[in-house]
């Protein structure tokens, strides 16, 4: 007998078939095998695009509110470095410190050499609030391809309470305290500004301002208000501000301020004084209606008035002018001399003749044209300090030089640089490759030296 046949196409079998005891396939039955076939090629995409190696650590699972905390994320890839894109948080902050790159191998197919780097990058995470901390993973793209590290769990507590002594202000760890004031005279009734700066790691959680209580109850008589403090996460500083306006006249030396902090390397509360600043307030002069001159003008003085007047007046127009235009007079000084690219071609020009003098072995001279390599990009395209890939140095280049050509030879002599640095040594490369290499990178940097920058 022959076996019987379905058809998908249809909602049943043929009554011959059900007479044969063969189930019929239904069409929900169908509408379900071919979704279950599409979430399986979703999926399977989804796991062939997702071939980034990530991870993700930290040194530390319990850290306190203010605490700076290193996060390292490392990526496998070739050439270009991956992107990634750190999540958002709640109850903390986290920003980007460094990037860095480490070769894990060099292969070389004709004229071209390529690489495998680890390439790892450091972020700063300080938490706002104490409980639990959730990070979530980080995503790293290159491309079409793309990979999630593992998600990170803190718990996060507030600073001891025990011994905590008045002048503490939310931060966690080391720290130096500064006080100034700008100007250091004034009239009575003026205003000058005062700084209180902290530099240090422990400036990452101060959030709440110092007590100026011994500088209200001082003889001049102040009127305080605090402004937006100035902070930077790298390096770490704060500085908290305050418009200070004193109503009595005298010379007085704004007090000291205490500043206190965690230090969990000592597993107790530190205080810093700032120091003393002397400010001179000067008394207002007395109103003296005696030393008036009511005579009227003189004719010549009337008309070299107007004179002047007229004067100041084109001049204020002037101004008025060039203060509206400034943006675009701005930007078109940038586009006619721009500085960044003549200080790279003054460095790039300075760089050749150095290389071109520079004795030692071929290890040392393949680390200074790295270096110069990574120098001329940060004055050129203002790229950040660090290590340098073939790849990154080749778009920098023609980025900064507008020659593709100075590109690839900038590519090529990062290459030649880390084969001889992270390579094995048994191949050699003696004085004969060091001189060839000396000669090559001494034309680069010539050539980059006398490039304007337009587009070839």
């Amino acid at each position: 007998m022959a076996p019987p046949h379905f058809d998908i196409n249809k909602s049943s079998m043929s009554p011959v078939h059900a007479h044969h005891g063969q189930s019929s396939l239904r069409p929900w039955r169908r509408k379900g095998l071919l979704a279950g076939i599409a979430v399986f090629l979703m999926l399977g995409s989804n796991l062939r695009a997702e071939d980034l190696t990530v991870r993700a650590r930290a040194r530390g699972e319990r850290i306190l509110v203010g605490q700076g905390v290193d996060v390292f994320v490392d990526v496998g890839a070739r050439e270009q470095r991956p992107k990634l894109e750190p999540p958002a948080l709640k109850g903390a902050r986290m920003w980007l410190v460094e990037e860095a790159f480490r070769p894990l191998g060099l292969s070389a197919i004709g004229g071209s050499v390529a690489s495998d780097n680890a390439f790892s990058t450091r972020f700063r995470l300080v938490a706002t609030a104490p409980g639990r901390l959730d990070v979530p993973p980080i995503v790293a793209r290159l491309g079409d391809r793309s990979g999630r590290s593992k998600a990170l769990r803190f718990t996060v507590e507030n600073p001891p309470v025990a011994g905590r002594p008045p002048g503490f202000l939310g931060g966690v760890g080391d720290f130096t305290a500064s006080a100034e004031v700008d100007p250091g005279q004034v009239r009575m009734g003026g205003e000058v500004t005062y700084r209180i700066r902290v530099q240090g790691p422990g400036a990452w959680g101060m959030t709440t301002g110092p007590d100026l209580g011994r500088l209200r109850g001082s003889s001049i008589e102040p009127r305080l208000e605090r402004l937006a403090d100035e902070t930077s996460d790298e390096p770490p500083g704060r500085a908290f501000v305050f418009r200070v306006r004193p109503m009595k006249s005298g010379e007085v030396v704004l007090p000291p301020v205490s500043i206190a902090a965690f230090d969990p390397r000592i597993d107790r509360y530190i205080t810093r004084a700032t120091n003393g600043v002397p400010l001179k307030v000067v008394a207002v002069p007395d109103f003296d209606a005696g030393g008036l001159d009511y005579r009227p003008p003189t004719p010549d003085a009337s008309a070299r008035r107007i004179a002047v007047g007229l004067a100041l007046g084109m001049l204020t127009l002037a101004a008025v002018g060039l203060f509206a235009l400034r943006k675009r007079i701005a930007a078109a000084w940038r586009r006619r001399f721009p500085g960044g690219a003549r200080e790279a071609r003054r460095f790039a020009a300075e760089a050749g003749a150095r290389l071109g003098d520079d004795a030692g072995s071929v290890e040392d001279l393949a680390r200074r044209m790295i270096e110069a390599l990574v120098e001329y990009a940060r004055k050129a395209v203002g790229r950040p300090p660090g290590a340098l890939t073939p790849g990154e140095a080749e778009a920098a280049v023609a980025r900064a030089s507008g020659s593709n050509e100075l590109g690839r030879r900038a590519a090529s002599l990062a290459a030649r640089c880390d084969q001889i640095l992270f390579a094995a040594r048994g191949s050699g490369g003696g004085s004969v490759e060091g001189d060839r290499l000396k000669e090559d990178a001494r034309e680069l940097f010539e050539a980059l030296g006398r490039s304007a920058g337009r587009k070839r």
